[in-house]
């Protein structure tokens, strides 16, 4: 069952990933049949292994940037507006200072799942 659901999930986010490159920048495409994103276990894990891990934005490091909890990743996020958000920017940049993780770039399926999150008006969601 679980494996249908993670299955269900990735075809989704395929789905919704040809969408973005295969329309123009002036049109969004329908999100009501992309199943809703899970903060808990779908956002966090991306943020806690790829950016709050030790030196970096785990508050050792960056410590005006710290990336551990919902409402510290919301300093960066505009619910709404992945492309208005400080932290989608960051990591979605190809090069540049600004560009996180700076070393190697998160795959395109958390990048998506990250803009989905915040398109869906980035709630603090648990699901089960």
């Amino acid at each position: 069952m679980k494996s249908a659901a993670i299955f269900t999930l990735l075809f989704g986010l395929a789905g919704y990933a040809a969408i973005m490159f295969a329309v123009s920048c002036t049109h969004k495409p329908d999100l009501q049949d992309v199943p809703e994103i899970c903060f808990e276990s779908e956002v966090l894990p991306v943020f806690l292994n790829s950016c709050a891990i030790s030196g970096c934005h785990d508050g050792s490091g960056e410590p005006d940037l710290v990336l551990k909890s919902y409402p510290d990743i919301m300093k960066g996020i505009k619910a709404g507006n992945p492309d208005g958000s400080k932290i989608y920017k960051s990591i979605t940049l190809t090069s540049g200072e600004d560009k996180m993780p700076p070393d190697q770039p998160l795959s395109l399926d958390n990048r998506t799942i990250i803009r989905l999150w915040i398109e869906q008006g980035a709630k603090e969601t648990t699901c089960p």
